[in-house]
């Protein structure tokens, strides 16, 4: 499973307490402790988040060495795409001249 719930808790504990400590010489300890808290749910929560974002990115990149090492004719047709959008965006840019861009305001 990407996302490991003991990780996370260790993760938001550890931010909990420093949030606790440095808010605790600044605010009341009520204060403190509810800042305390959302540190532990923002970096509990952020923690599956990046857990499985780079999960995600290990698949793909697995998966495309694979793909590399099958495929090479399919390497072809990718450079060949490429190579034609590269075409398609150059045919498409029409240069404009800075003061054809405004109406005649010269002052």
């Amino acid at each position: 499973m990407a996302a490991n719930w003991r990780l996370n808790t260790i993760l938001g504990l550890t931010a909990f307490l420093l949030t606790y400590i440095f808010s605790y010489s600044n605010n009341m300890w009520q204060t403190s402790l509810f800042r305390a808290c959302i540190g532990f749910l923002v970096f509990f929560l952020l923690g599956f988040v990046v857990r499985i974002v780079l999960n995600e990115v290990k698949i793909k990149k697995t998966s495309s060495t694979v793909d590399d090492h099958h495929t090479v004719e399919g390497s072809n047709i990718e450079q060949e795409t490429n190579k034609h959008i590269e075409e398609v965006m150059e045919e498409s840019f029409q240069q404009i001249p800075l003061h054809g861009l405004h109406k005649g305001d010269r002052t």
